[in-house]
């Protein structure tokens, strides 16, 4: 991000001529953060990129497509400091390109935030991050009791060595890359009319039905006795190309499940912080381990996107993945464990991970299918209950520029 790149994007602004379109004031635009910002790092005035992420419509015809960039800049920025000052980000949204070359004036404020916390995004679009409370302390004490009871770390030292800072430090206001929310509009949104009227559809709603060889439905367990996850994607690519198309789309590679990645990441399950690699409990699919694994993270380890990912052919250019969101902490005094709770609803994580890799821009939607055998409903291996239409959304991987920088970077 670099400040001064925003004064090039208005010189082609254009104004709406007679004919055109507008938008609203009130009106809501879905958009998407490929960069990552905070309070205190990056400096007022300081340009900023974001997209939208479905598309808008007016009078029945689609005058913004999806992933239309929108610029910004940076008109808040204060680091979080001592004795629970929290820190502060607003960013001010100066224009949207509808099209190559045109950019129109855009007066609008971030009105939602992907995982934002009850209070921490005012109705002027500022985020500040939750507050340290004694009480957040109490909470965390409580929970690394149970942590403690599950896993045998000691409740002493964990509250000892973190609650302090709890007190003292407040919280870092940010947005990571690949964060999604929304911004309403303030003012009217003027354009040029379109040139045609094409309807106002998502990119891959029209998308067909491919062929699929015959393919599980679901991962398993370890011994392949219990269902696992739903398949709920699959990715046609060689394996270089579907890690560079989940880097682009703000996705990392999980670290590999070892005593010491998982101690830490309980640790940090307990205490809420930010682990943008943790590691994945394993399950099995075709009689193997995943072979890949990506995740998205919030600003707590408590909550993220992420999706495994299993080789299926002998060529390595069929991929079966299993895509779910991480929604809380799962702690079972009686099985010694701490794992995480697992939103129900695996159909819009399916949605959300497309829309991640389209944006991202090195995939293609071939089509939706099913799979053989497929279940609507049911549990997985931690008795945690799934609800999906039960197919799995098909991917054309294509080569990524590996030279471009990845989001947030």
């Amino acid at each position: 991000m670099v400040p001064g790149v925003l004064a090039l994007a208005f010189l082609t602004i254009q104004v709406p001529q007679s004919g055109g379109v507008s938008l609203a004031p009130g009106t809501h635009l879905r958009v998407r953060f490929p960069q990552s910002i905070e309070g205190g790092r990056e400096a007022v005035g300081t340009a900023v990129r974001l997209q939208t992420t479905a598309p808008l419509e007016a009078g029945g015809c689609m005058v913004v497509p999806a992933f239309a960039p929108i610029a910004a800049t940076v008109a808040v920025s204060r680091p979080a400091g001592l004795f629970g000052r929290r820190g502060r980000l607003e960013l001010q949204f100066d224009s949207l390109s509808p099209a190559p070359g045109l950019w129109v004036p855009l007066r609008a404020v971030l009105d939602s935030l992907e995982w934002a916390a009850r209070g921490t995004l005012d109705a002027q679009g500022e985020l500040m991050q939750g507050r340290r409370s004694l009480r957040g302390i109490v909470g965390t004490a409580g929970a690394a009791g149970l942590a403690s009871a599950a896993t045998g770390v000691g409740l002493v030292p964990v509250f000892v060595l973190t609650g302090l800072d709890l007190a003292l430090r407040g919280g870092q206001a940010h947005v990571l890359a690949g964060q999604r929310g929304a911004l309403r509009l303030l003012a009217p949104l003027g354009m040029p009319a379109p040139p045609r009227c094409d309807p106002a559809v998502d990119p891959w709603a029209s998308a067909g039905t491919p062929s699929l060889p015959a393919l599980p439905p679901r991962a398993t367990d370890k011994r392949g006795l219990r269902g696992a996850d739903p398949i709920n994607l699959v990715l046609l690519g060689r394996a270089a190309d579907v890690d560079s198309a989940f880097g682009r789309a703000g996705w990392m590679a999980a670290q590999r499940s070892t005593f010491g990645s998982l101690a830490r990441e309980t640790e940090d399950i307990v205490l809420q912080r930010r682990d943008s690699t943790a590691p994945m409990s394993h399950e099995y699919y075709l009689g193997r381990v995943e072979d890949l694994r990506f995740e998205r993270a919030s600003s707590s380890a408590r909550r993220r996107h992420h999706a495994r990912l299993w080789r299926a052919d002998s060529s390595d250019t069929l991929w079966a993945a299993a895509a779910t969101e991480d929604v809380g902490m799962l702690v079972s005094a009686r099985r010694h464990t701490v794992t995480h709770r697992i939103a129900p609803d695996i159909d819009r994580e399916r949605e959300l991970l497309v829309g991640d890799l389209l944006a991202g821009g090195c995939v293609v939607v071939e089509g939706y299918a099913g799979l053989p055998g497929a279940v609507r409903s049911g549990v997985g291996v931690a008795n945690q209950p799934f609800a999906t239409d039960g197919r799995v959304a098909v991917l054309r991987v294509l080569p990524c520029d590996r030279t471009a920088p990845r989001p947030g970077s």
